[in-house]
């Protein structure tokens, strides 16, 4: 029996060590999510621009335009960020100068949420390790990156075994997303019939919740006096057409009823803006380095 416990501690260290390890390294590479939360803790009170949303704005929204204009703007945008951490990071940080708030409404905004989504929850998990966030236990699945193996996985993989030709996310002082260039993308970058595909949904469970973070966050704003912006970032002509009408249809039917439950909020549509050109474009959906330039100038004239 000793010699059998002896065999299950010796397997359990030889499983438990590497993991513990494989733990300590992740955590302590540098990602946007630590650098946004950090940058907020300092700068927070000064922000009078905040950009919130996922990769459509993360990417697409350059926060060191719009300072120029509106003193201090942040990016706190991250990719696949969802409503529920949009609202949570609204609320998360003193701004008591905070005047303008844009915001992406994108053609899946409304039916994603990670801890709803069995395959997509490790993604929470940033929010509870780097950024404070107390909407789960530090003990919980959403307080280790072990939690997601596949993930921890991925991010061991792109930093050891091949950091040269894996694509890493990249990010600027002001938490712009810098890695969706131009040079950078692929010679077959428009992918508007999969990128739609993959972004269509035939559930609407999810629909309700979004929007009741959607009138939250607009509630507060309103409440606060902040300003907001909802945006459609451009898209490529190819993700127009291979879109669904019935979800382009539900998406504009939520969207009338928010904007009439909400006058305050101001909306712009540039889904199909025909100032964007292929050159704008990363992939079919995202923005690169020009084309955010561009659509960060076009919202000049809005803030305040």
């Amino acid at each position: 029996m000793k010699h059998f416990l002896k065999h299950i501690i010796i397997f359990s260290l030889c499983i438990l060590i590497p993991l513990i390890a494989a733990e300590i390294y992740v955590e302590h590479l540098p990602n946007p999510s630590r650098d946004k939360h950090q940058w907020m803790q300092r700068h927070s009170t000064q922000v009078r621009t905040l950009i919130l949303g996922s990769s459509h704005t993360f990417y697409g929204v350059n926060p060191n335009i719009l300072t120029a204009q509106s003193d201090t703007t942040f990016n706190l945008a991250q990719v696949a960020q969802t409503y529920r951490y949009d609202d949570y990071l609204l609320h998360h940080y003193p701004m008591p100068h905070l005047r303008n708030l844009i915001l992406p409404y994108s053609y899946f905004s409304l039916y994603e949420d990670f801890e709803s989504m069995p395959r997509e929850r490790w993604n929470a998990i940033r929010y509870r390790l780097y950024m404070d966030c107390d909407i789960h236990p530090r003990i919980s699945f959403y307080g280790f990156e072990f939690s997601s193996i596949n993930a921890l996985v991925e991010k061991l993989k792109n930093n050891l075994i091949a950091p040269q030709s894996s694509h890493c996310t990249t990010w600027d002082t002001l938490g712009w997303g810098t890695d969706f260039t131009y040079r950078s993308r692929e010679h077959d970058w428009d992918n508007g019939a999969e990128a739609a595909f993959n972004n269509t949904y035939a559930d609407t469970t999810l629909v309700p919740l979004n929007i009741a973070y959607l009138d939250d966050i607009m509630d507060f704003c309103a409440k606060q006096r902040v300003n907001v912006l909802l945006i459609t970032t451009p898209l490529s002509p190819r993700f127009l057409e291979h879109q669904q009408p019935r979800q382009v249809d539900r998406n504009n039917s939520v969207l009338a009823q928010l904007l009439r439950r909400h006058p305050h909020v101001h909306y712009m549509d540039f889904s199909d803006d025909p100032d964007f050109l292929d050159a704008d474009f990363y992939d079919s959906h995202h923005l690169n380095e020009y084309g955010a330039t561009k659509l960060t100038k076009k919202l000049l004239y809005w803030l305040r």
